[in-house]
């Protein structure tokens, strides 16, 4: 991920320079974001069409709804030239982000709730959006 992130900014080489604290920040962010995905991943072969596999879609959908919830509220904050005042600045990420969870615990509700396929797409659809939030995030902390 970080390759992808670093060949978004490519530029002529000019010469070799040592890493830098943003390139340090996008390794951190990369390794999380593959820790997590690989431990739901682990998490969704060990319950696959158990019970507990149900408990286990809907959090990782309330979770990864959250998170991209509050990454567009951050985002639409970033995107205007006044950010206006402080409490419309820090509660569009947290609406946003109540809103995310919200819409992904419905959503992976309803796709969990019988084992097999749609169960299975649904961890499909969670461990893509993780490996996805920690794509964009890469990149936008080399953009910086």
């Amino acid at each position: 991920m970080v390759i992808v992130a670093l060949a978004a900014k490519a530029e002529e080489p000019r010469h070799v320079s040592p890493p830098t604290e943003r390139t340090w920040h996008a390794i951190i962010i990369s390794a999380t974001g593959l820790a997590i995905a690989g431990g739901y991943l682990a998490g969704a072969f060990a319950t696959g069409d158990l019970p507990s596999g149900r408990p286990l879609a809907i959090t990782g959908g309330i979770i990864t709804g959250g998170f991209a919830g509050a990454g567009l509220g951050l985002g639409l904050s970033a995107a205007r030239d006044e950010p206006g005042s402080v409490v419309g600045y820090i509660l569009r990420p947290v609406l946003c982000g109540l809103a995310g969870a919200l819409v992904g615990g419905l959503l992976s509700t309803f796709g969990a709730w019988q084992p097999g396929l749609a169960r299975t797409l649904t961890h499909g659809v969670i461990i893509s959006f993780v490996i996805g939030e920690t794509v964009l995030l890469d990149i936008a902390r080399l953009l910086r």
